[in-house]
């Protein structure tokens, strides 16, 4: 494109002068010429006006206006009178312009600037006599390619210029450095923002001229999408990520050659979580591209953070079983490309939820104490109750509530051994799920007879809070003192202590339940209690004839700590007494009473402490 010719003198309006320019961007100086001959002179000044603002100067045939706008110049004759003429002064904006890069040191340029009427470009102005080439306007046309030499670093400029105006508006210069080979653009990392936008990262080079493209659910057909020059980020809108994939790639575009070198590609995921019972299915569409190397599955609980990794490539879903019913997860998927390159996708976050029904409380342990019955009980720990709801019946009435229980003990301190209290035992789970129904149990209720004979019979009711039952019971004796005295193995539901024991008249006895299953705590009955009887001994007659055989007469018994006897004759006078239960040898005070039915007391303390009296007849005889 050659260069216009530009520049003539400009009349004013009556004709009495002209001007070398009356149009030009800022500063512009124009010059006056062909004034009247004889005036302007330094015998007959003319005055001038420059900027219509009555500033006046004599003889002053050059002026520079500083400042954008348009003026009236005036030139007062003193013969005459005044002529006039309108000059424009128009802003000198540097126009905008692009160089772009092309293989074998060439290089083409665009203007992007609509300032002026045309544009006048000089691909090499670091150098001498280099043509200037005249575009007529912008209109983002590419100017013909221009070869470099030699290669290497030069400086390209820009000015602008407008029609029937002077040929001084600022040039914009920019420096450029020549390339045999437009080097390949590299995607770096593609990020979903929200349901409409992306934002793509991407390694360029400056000056080159780059086209992004954009494939929809694929990675083969492609189309332009935009142009890409002097920047290494674009935020993409308009798409709908939640219902496609899109791939990108970016091309360095050779403009002199008219060739395209693609950049690697990435895509964003068509991604999904949907909670289910007891997991957090993710899955995810995206173009199985033989660039992905893995996936990595980041998932927000609250404040916590953490990663999954995902190595098979080809992989499109992910069960996260790892959950808490009721939390609310996030998750992204991020995308890893051979190279290095990421891509990371929506965030989906969904509410966890189960509906699995817990297991029911099967094995609860029953303890009577003298504060109560104490529960405690064993619970599946694959469940989180919020609390324990406890159950209580009596005899044959149906369970109802009694209090709840915030940990797995509680202990009913109305309990009665009488009443035949049972128990049962539920919860609802974290989840709001409620457990299957459990076992009933029923605190051992120990019962028993003392016959005459000091024979201690016992009966207790099975336990039957385990589910899988008990292996046997064991029967524990303890003395007055709290001290366990022996024990007795037994599967039945009855013993029966007849064994002699002279050492201990009070005893206590419980049942303790021992499960089958290992690990539980045993069960233990209420304790019941016996004193025995003290059982006197006497004879009916005694002989006191120094044979030594049946010479005395005394009361004898089991556990007798402490006896008062006393005898007396019919008449009712005292003959004997002891507190040591020394035999009576039938004389009273040293003479020997004759043969006769005589009568004893006995005040008698045992050794569980009872004091109780006893009487009888004696018959006395002598041979």
């Amino acid at each position: 494109m050659s260069v216009a010719a530009m520049g003539q003198p400009y009349t004013s309006r009556l004709g009495r002068f002209q001007v070398d320019q009356k149009k030009g961007c800022v500063p512009l100086t124009i010059t006056l010429t062909n004034l009247l001959a004889g005036d302007c002179s330094p015998g007959k000044p003319c005055v001038m006006d420059y900027e219509g603002n009555n500033t006046q100067a004599q003889n002053t045939f050059t002026h520079t206006y500083t400042t954008a706008g348009t003026f009236k110049l005036s030139v007062i004759y003193q013969s005459i009178g005044a002529d006039d003429i309108t000059i424009t002064v128009d802003p000198n904006p540097q126009p905008n312009f692009e160089i772009y890069a092309c293989a074998a040191s060439k290089a083409s340029i665009k203007v992007v600037d609509n300032n002026y009427d045309q544009y006048v470009i000089n691909f090499n102005s670091d150098q001498d006599n280099v043509p200037e080439y005249t575009l007529p306007f912008s209109n983002n046309i590419i100017t013909p390619s221009y070869t470099y030499v030699p290669a290497g670093t030069h400086v390209a400029s820009v000015r602008g210029r407008r029609l029937n105006s002077a040929d001084n508006c600022t040039a914009k210069t920019q420096s450029f450095t020549t390339l045999a080979v437009l080097p390949t653009p590299t995607l770096n990392t593609l990020t979903s923002l929200d349901a409409t936008s992306v934002k793509l990262d991407f390694s360029t080079a400056t000056h080159v001229s780059y086209r992004l493209e954009i494939a929809v659910n694929n990675s083969t057909t492609y189309q332009l999408l935009q142009s890409v020059y002097g920047t290494n980020t674009a935020t993409l809108t308009g798409l709908k990520l939640d219902n496609n994939f899109y791939c990108f790639r970016l091309g360095a575009y050779d403009p002199c050659n008219n060739i395209t070198t693609y950049s690697n590609q990435m895509c964003t995921s068509l991604f999904t979580a949907t909670a289910q019972s007891d997991v957090n299915k993710i899955a995810w569409s995206t173009a199985a591209t033989p660039f992905i190397s893995s996936y990595s599955l980041n998932v927000k609980q609250g404040n916590i953070s953490s990663s999954i990794p995902i190595n098979n490539p080809a992989a499109t879903s992910y069960n996260d079983t790892n959950i808490t019913c009721r939390l609310n997860y996030c998750y992204t998927l991020v995308t890893n490309y051979s190279g290095g390159g990421k891509s990371t996708s929506l965030e989906k976050c969904v509410t966890s939820f189960s509906n699995k029904v817990p297991t029911g409380i099967t094995d609860v342990t029953a303890i009577v104490r003298a504060g109560g019955a104490e529960l405690s009980w064993t619970q599946d720990p694959k469940f989180t109750p919020i609390n324990y709801g406890v159950q209580r019946s009596a005899g044959t009435n149906p369970l109802s509530f009694l209090t709840v229980a915030t940990t797995t003990k509680m202990t009913d301190a109305s309990y009665a051994t009488a009443e035949k209290y049972c128990y049962q035992i539920g919860y609802t789970d974290k989840c709001g799920n409620i457990a299957a129904t459990g076992s009933i149990a029923c605190p051992i209720r120990l019962e028993g007879i003392l016959d005459k004979k000091n024979a201690i019979s016992l009966t207790w009711s099975s336990y039957h809070g385990w589910k899988n039952g008990t292996k046997n019971y064991v029967v524990q004796k303890y003395n007055l003192q709290g001290a366990l005295i022996k024990t007795f193995t037994t599967t039945d539901t009855t013993f029966v202590d007849d064994q002699p024991d002279a050492a201990n008249q009070l005893v206590r006895y419980s049942i303790e339940a021992v499960a089958n299953d290992p690990g539980l705590t045993a069960s233990i009955s209420n304790l019941v209690e016996f004193i025995k009887n003290a059982n006197l001994y006497h004879p009916d007659a005694f002989t006191p004839n120094g044979d030594n055989l049946n010479d005395g007469f005394t009361v004898r018994g089991q556990f007798i700590v402490k006896m008062n006897l006393k005898i007396y004759d019919r008449w009712g006078a005292l003959l004997f007494a002891t507190e040591k239960n020394e035999p009576w040898d039938g004389r009273s005070e040293g003479k020997a009473m004759p043969p006769a039915t005589y009568i004893w007391k006995a005040e008698i303390t045992d050794l569980a402490g009872r004091t109780f009296s006893e009487h009888g007849t004696v018959a006395l005889l002598r041979n």
